[in-house]
């Protein structure tokens, strides 16, 4: 077998997704972990900057649905995982695409704003509640999500739904079938707990790393935004003192067209006498 390389970060929901389908085909990966922080992502050897990317020998595929889908098709010893039947397929198809446009979206649309150290908002945690009800509707005539036999869209779905319960604590008992079907994938989907578990405890260093990193480039925009301010309330400063050593400094014109020759005389005597006792 091909050395399969796939690029990733645990605390990605997609590459978690590619993680536990490999090990329930029982797929060696040589993995090789992108630090999104530090924008591994984007650097010249790494062409693509989508994880997770995974490389089999000439093959180069990244999206996380397209990557099961690769893996099913090559790998598989059946045609149940991704059935060739038209029908079957298109059925799982169709969860693939509710959970990246519809289950998953709605999650990442209500969660980032509390990402960002705000709130979520209300009318979108509707949207979670009304996704997470079509998944109770889909499991109610069938052990898995797309029929009788667990399918790729199951392990997307699984992956979604564990964020969900991890990131939100979202209360599934309101939703029997959705329950009822989370708890077989813990005990079914090999290295589920031990990959959940991994992902929640790194994905709560990353949101440290990611809020001091924030709170920091906040910082320092603060401070940036305050030094023209600053600048400018020194060059006004700066004018106010030169103009107040001007006004000392400026010689005074003293009228003595109205003053008796006596004063005068008498303070060209005074400023004599201050004179020499100065030199004394």
């Amino acid at each position: 077998m091909p050395r399969l390389d796939l690029y990733y970060n645990i605390i990605s929901p997609p590459c978690r997704v590619v993680l536990l389908f490999a090990k329930w085909l029982k797929l060696e990966l040589n993995l090789i972990e992108l630090d999104v922080l530090k924008r591994e992502h984007y650097k010249p050897e790494f062409l693509k900057h989508y994880i997770p990317t995974l490389v089999d020998g000439d093959v180069v595929v990244w999206e996380s649905s397209a990557i099961l889908i690769y893996l099913a098709e090559k790998y598989s010893t059946d045609d149940t995982l991704y059935p060739k039947d038209n029908a079957l397929r298109a059925k799982v198809n169709q969860r693939l695409f509710y959970d990246i446009g519809t289950l998953m979206r709605s999650v990442t649309t209500y969660y980032h704003p509390i990402l960002m150290g705000g709130e979520g908002k209300l009318e979108d945690f509707k949207k979670v509640q009304d996704a997470v009800g079509v998944l109770n509707s889909f499991l109610g005539a069938s052990r898995w999500t797309a029929g009788e036999h667990i399918t790729v869209a199951d392990f997307a779905i699984a992956v979604t739904v564990a964020a969900l319960d991890g990131v939100l604590h979202f209360d599934f008992s309101v939703y029997p079938n959705v329950h009822r079907w989370y708890e077989q994938c813990k005990r079914e989907l090999v290295g589920y707990t031990d990959i959940t578990h991994e992902a929640a405890q790194k994905t709560q260093a990353f949101l440290d790393r990611f809020r001091a990193m924030r709170a920091a480039e906040q910082q320092l925009l603060c401070v940036q935004s305050h030094e023209p301010h600053k600048e400018e309330t020194n060059d006004r400063g700066d004018q106010q003192q030169q103009h107040y050593t001007e006004l000392q400094t400026q010689p005074r014109s003293v009228r003595t067209d109205n003053v008796p020759a006596s004063t005068i005389a008498s303070s060209s005597k005074s400023d004599d006498s201050t004179k020499m006792a100065t030199e004394d």
